[in-house]
């Protein structure tokens, strides 16, 4: 089995691919946009015929040059050199220089060793592109480049110049038409490459050096907002580290203000038993008996004996704070009696029915009577003051000696009647005790 040696990825040729991206990165300096950045070179061209002068290296004339050009040039006379256009297919630059060259070996009538040569671009269509190539053979053009640089040594030696080494190597020219300079390879232009790529490589460093100050100059606001922001988590994470005690306490004391809210809803919806009962006693009629009580939440079931369930049924509904009243099962009347067997459900709601704080007013100072048989006129004892943690029920009563034994005391009421003679309560009679001396009422 073979093993292929091709660098293909999909049907793509990888080698090829790297050399079109190395020919596109070489043309890019000389992209109208990015052509500053290498600029042009001057050079100081001595011609064939006249004096010399300083142009650019694209062969126009320098009007007002402000300094010695680095580099010089020589032109041949042209009964030096052999010409020939030559037209291609639309190739790349480095595919027309290999062309060039081909096409160079196969006219040329110098042998290798003694072949001068070179060529440039006369004109670029999308289908063609059209070439001068020169020849020139360097036994004929030596004596004529050793004059020449004699003669330009000896002119910068009388005019003090100290620079004449840079005058040993120089570039060889030709013109094609419109004044377009036709390099001779093999002399001096290669320092002159090497200076332009150095320079090109200057100004895309400092470029890339501008575009990062200005990258950094965008983001410097960015940045400022982010080490802000960071510290300030720093700061709040301090913070929250130092305030970590009271944080939990405050964390503990809300758990205990919730506990104590929905202890009071709880308290709020709460019936306050001894008010039912209370309540209870004040309505139910005296042919009423209760045998039963029971209090869930804000619901009371009450069952008992009655001559009238359906009277009572009105009644307790027109108490303030009763609502819902009804009867889960119809009255009974017992055989041979008049009594009503009821079993009543009732709401209550729980604002007049809850239980209530009562507030214990300041016992008040009471004027005390005098005490019979005392004389007229004589100055009656001062009356105890009760201290202010007496009840008010008991700082309305007398005090001890104040009152004579024979004062008459409040006949006792029946818990569940509502009067003050006996009435049925529960099923049985409350009979009031015997009043102060064994008298009954």
């Amino acid at each position: 089995m073979a093993i292929s040696t091709e660098s293909r990825f999909f049907g793509l040729d990888l080698n090829q691919l790297k050399a079109d991206i190395l020919k596109t990165w070489r043309r890019a300096p000389q992209w109208p946009p990015l052509s500053w950045l290498r600029p042009a070179q001057m050079l100081r061209l001595v011609p064939a015929e006249g004096a010399p002068t300083v142009v650019w290296e694209s062969g126009e004339p320098v009007l007002k040059p402000g300094r010695e050009p680095v580099f010089w040039a020589l032109e041949l006379p042209e009964h030096m050199v052999l010409r020939k256009t030559v037209a291609l297919p639309a190739l790349d630059p480095q595919d027309c220089a290999s062309a060039a060259e081909l096409e160079v070996q196969a006219i040329s009538p110098f042998a290798a060793d003694d072949l001068l040569w070179g060529y440039t671009e006369l004109s670029r269509s999308s289908k063609a592109v059209k070439l001068l190539v020169v020849l020139a053979s360097r036994a004929q053009t030596e004596p004529y480049l050793q004059a020449q640089v004699a003669q330009q040594l000896h002119l910068q030696t009388l005019k003090g110049q100290s620079k004449a080494e840079s005058l040993e190597q120089p570039e060889v020219w030709v013109f094609a038409p419109e004044r377009r300079p036709v390099v001779f390879q093999g002399f001096g232009e290669q320092a002159r490459y090497a200076l332009g790529r150095k320079r090109l490589w200057w100004n895309v460093a400092g470029v890339a050096l501008a575009v990062l100050l200005l990258a950094a100059i965008a983001a410097t606001p960015t940045a400022q907002l982010r080490m802000r922001a960071i510290e300030a988590t720093h700061a709040y994470e301090g913070m929250a580290a130092k305030t970590a005690d009271v944080v939990a306490k405050r964390d503990t004391l809300i758990q205990s203000a919730d506990k104590v809210a929905g202890l009071s809803e709880l308290l709020a919806e709460r019936i306050d038993g001894v008010q039912v009962l209370s309540m209870l006693t004040n309505v139910l009629p005296d042919d009423t008996a209760l045998q039963s009580a029971r209090i869930q939440g804000s619901k009371v079931t009450i069952s008992g004996l009655t001559e009238n369930a359906s009277a009572l049924m009105q009644k307790l509904s027109n108490q303030e704070g009763v609502k819902d009243v009804r009867a889960p099962s119809a009255a009974t009347r017992m055989g041979g009696g008049n009594k009503e067997s009821f079993t009543i459900e009732l709401g209550l709601d729980a604002k007049v029915f809850g239980p209530k704080t009562v507030v214990e007013a300041a016992a008040k100072p009471q004027p005390v009577e005098p005490v019979a048989g005392a004389p007229v006129g004589a100055d009656a004892p001062p009356a105890p003051v009760a201290p202010a943690s007496v009840p008010a029920a008991a700082a309305g009563a007398p005090a001890a000696g104040a009152i004579p034994d024979s004062a008459p005391r409040p006949a006792s009421r029946a818990t569940l009647g509502g009067s003050t003679k006996p009435r049925a309560s529960l099923g049985g009679s409350v009979t009031p005790p015997a009043e102060a001396g064994g008298k009954q009422p």
